[in-house]
């Protein structure tokens, strides 16, 4: 059974979503996390980038998630760092199951996972 395109996003954006990200027009820090759990898993399963990009994009992967904890911290007063922690891992989870579908239905040339590796080549050549 092949996953539809849209539940395949909605999942991988249930993890960037929340009322104050959807009021903003352009992402914000959260969803740009998403963003980056996203390419950074698709690639995981689906190349091997050379040791360079592979370190650009760690680097701004780190610094992205850094900064959407704190953000999440900032949006979620009332709960502790390891409460914000849980939830981002649990998202990621969701995310990594939905690209996980994707992959056993169509493989690696499926176009929403060639879609995420550009991503990832694209977010490790940012100049954070």
């Amino acid at each position: 059974m092949k996953m539809p395109p849209i539940k395949l996003l909605v999942v991988c954006l249930a993890i960037t979503l929340s009322p104050h990200a959807l009021s903003q027009k352009n992402p914000d820090i959260v969803q740009i996390m998403g963003q980056f759990v996203q390419a950074s898993y698709a690639a995981s399963r689906c190349i091997k980038p050379d040791e360079k990009i592979l370190s650009n994009f760690l680097m701004n992967f780190k610094m992205v998630t850094v900064r959407a904890a704190e953000e999440l911290q900032k949006r979620n007063p009332g709960k502790s760092e390891q409460q914000v922690l849980q939830s981002m891992k649990q998202g990621t989870s969701a995310v990594e199951k939905a690209i996980d579908g994707a992959i056993r239905e169509n493989g690696c040339g499926d176009q929403r996972i060639q879609d995420l590796l550009k991503r990832f080549e694209m977010q490790a050549n940012l100049n954070l």
